[in-house]
């Protein structure tokens, strides 16, 4: 399983105040079975999935379209940020990202330009 997918289930799960025991209780499985799936440790079915999002009161899509969204940047700041700091950080770097593709694109449009002048 991903890591990203554990993170969503672990912050939806805080967000509604929820305890990893209840979590385990409501999905028949042990505190640590559960720990497992929100560190993304063991892989989870779809079954699965579906009780948490009925028990939470959100859409499975809301738990599964984190597959989707940054996932790899999201990863970098898994133990350092809560996750809107992991968020505004994200979005900042690809801030960053796209304003150096765009001078990188400038860069080769000038270079291009110049060795046609010389």
């Amino acid at each position: 399983m991903s890591y990203a997918l554990g993170m969503r289930i672990k912050e939806l799960r805080s967000k509604h105040k929820i305890s990893q025991e209840q979590m385990a209780k409501v999905l028949d499985t042990t505190r640590q079975r559960y720990s497992r799936i929100e560190n993304g440790q063991v892989d989870i079915s779809f079954v699965m999935i579906k009780k948490i999002a009925d028990f939470l009161g959100v859409s499975t899509s809301e738990i599964t379209s984190v597959e989707e969204e940054r996932k790899e940047l999201v990863t970098l700041f898994r133990e350092r940020s809560s996750s809107e700091d992991t968020i505004a950080s994200v979005a900042k770097i690809e801030e960053i990202l796209k304003v150096f593709h765009a001078h990188e694109k400038l860069y080769y449009q000038m270079k291009v330009r110049d060795d046609f002048v010389d």
